[in-house]
Order: structure tokens, then C-alpha cells, then sequence
């Protein structure tokens, strides 16, 4: 508050904090692997499939973030979570309207106070071909810029794709702008991968059993806005 006069009392800023409460939930995972296969290759085939199995646990962990709603037995996603900004999406216009869009998240973004800390779009692939052919001036200026698939800019701020967004084939995508310092992912341990040689020993397999414990929370939900563009 403004003060009265200059030795005058300060006044109460009456601040208010919270906190965000993370808890572990388990994402799990089994995969079979043949006794023959290993044979012939040897660790090799182990560590693929090991590989797969981490990259498997980054998708779910995408689906359950980005998803529109929240995922079975996950933590809340971010589309399902409460005062998240939204508004109404452009009517579709071949190469100006999901730009359009992108434009409009930071506006109402921005009116939400959220413009503060590390600021960038995450997208559905969906979006992805409207955003290359769309220009800031026709003709000159692409709206898109950047080196290829995941490095790429918007309007001075960095874009992502990916699947973990929600989308329907041909029709539309789903996309979020906001200040990502504010989601907050916590592994309450290492990606735990289990050799079990005995469930499946009477069928020549072992067994990789895979477990993780992970949370996600939203520290300040009007830092980010949702927006579905339509893409025909």
C-alpha cells in the first residue's frame, strides 16, 4: 500500500503461501524376452529392450501430463486441473488460425499474470504442419522458425511437440502455453528394472519388471492456458 507520509507505518502485504504436496504413484511395466534371443545376442538385447522400456515410461508419464483428461491411476493432468486458463479458439483458416491461437494463449496468459519464469508452448504434432506453412507477414516471415522437429520457435518463445497431448487425426490438437518453472515433477526413486529368470523359466524366457514412482503437481495454475485449435 501506498504509505501516508514518510516514517508512516508499513502496511500488512497480506501474503498468503501454499504448498504443493507430492506422493508417489507407480508406473509398471513387464516385458518377456526370449532366452534364445539373448543367446544369440547377449546383453545387447537386454539393454534394447531396457531402452524401450525407459522410453515407454517417458511417453506415459507425456500422456498423463499433457492429457485433456486425467489419465486412469495419475496424478491429475494438467487440462484436468482446476483454473488453468482457457478461451475460445479461432474458427479454421488454412495456415492463420492455430498461429492464431498460439497468439491468443499469450494474450490470456499474460492479462493472468503468468508471464513470469520459463515460458513455452507444448503441442500436439497435430499443430504442427498449420505452424509451418502460417506467416507472421505473407509471403516473407515464417511463423515458425528453428532447426527441426523440437527446436523450434514461436513469437520469441520456444515450441514442443508431442503425442502425450490430446488430438483427433485430422481435426484437431490440443496445445498449452505457460511458465513451466510451475509444474513440478518429483521421482521419489531411480527407474527400478527387476531380471526375473524364474516366471517364465518353463517357457525359455526371463522377465524384466519394471517399476517407477513419480508425481506431478501444478504450483500455479493460471501460469498456464489450454487451448484444442482446430486443424480442418
Amino acid at each position: 500500500a501506498w504509505a501516508l507520509a514518510e516514517n508512516s507505518s508499513a502496511a500488512d502485504g497480506g501474503t498468503a503461501f501454499s504448498s504443493v504436496t507430492l506422493s508417489p504413484s507407480r508406473i509398471t511395466s513387464y516385458v518377456n524376452v526370449s532366452k534364445e534371443l539373448l543367446a544369440q545376442n547377449g546383453g545387447g538385447a537386454e539393454s534394447a529392450v531396457m531402452s524401450d522400456l525407459g522410453k515407454a515410461t517417458a511417453q506415459a508419464l507425456d500422456a498423463a501430463i499433457f492429457s485433456t483428461a486425467a489419465v486412469s491411476n495419475a496424478p491429475t493432468s494438467l487440462g484436468a486441473t482446476s483454473n488453468v486458463n482457457t478461451f475460445t479458439e479461432a474458427t479454421y483458416a488454412s495456415g492463420t488460425s492455430v498461429l492464431s491461437d498460439l497468439i491468443e494463449a499469450e494474450s490470456v496468459n499474460a492479462i493472468a499474470q503468468g508471464m513470469q519464469g520459463t515460458l513455452a508452448y507444448v503441442c500436439s504434432p497435430e499443430l504442427l504442419a498449420q505452424l509451418k506453412i502460417s506467416a507472421q507477414v505473407a509471403s516473407v516471415t515464417p511463423a515458425m522458425s528453428g532447426m527441426n522437429y523440437n527446436q523450434q520457435m514461436v513469437n520469441g518463445y520456444p515450441i514442443h511437440f508431442t503425442n502425450g497431448c490430446t488430438k483427433s487425426a485430422g481435426a484437431s490438437g490440443d496445445g498449452y502455453f505457460g511458465a513451466w518453472n510451475n509444474l513440478y515433477v518429483g521421482f521419489f526413486s531411480g527407474m527400478d528394472i527387476i531380471v526375473d529368470p524364474y516366471t517364465n523359466a518353463g517357457d525359455a524366457q526371463i522377465r524384466l519388471v519394471l517399476n517407477n514412482l513419480v508425481d506431478f503437481q501444478v504450483a500455479q495454475p493460471a501460469a498456464f492456458t489450454k487451448f484444442t485449435s482446430l486443424t480442418a
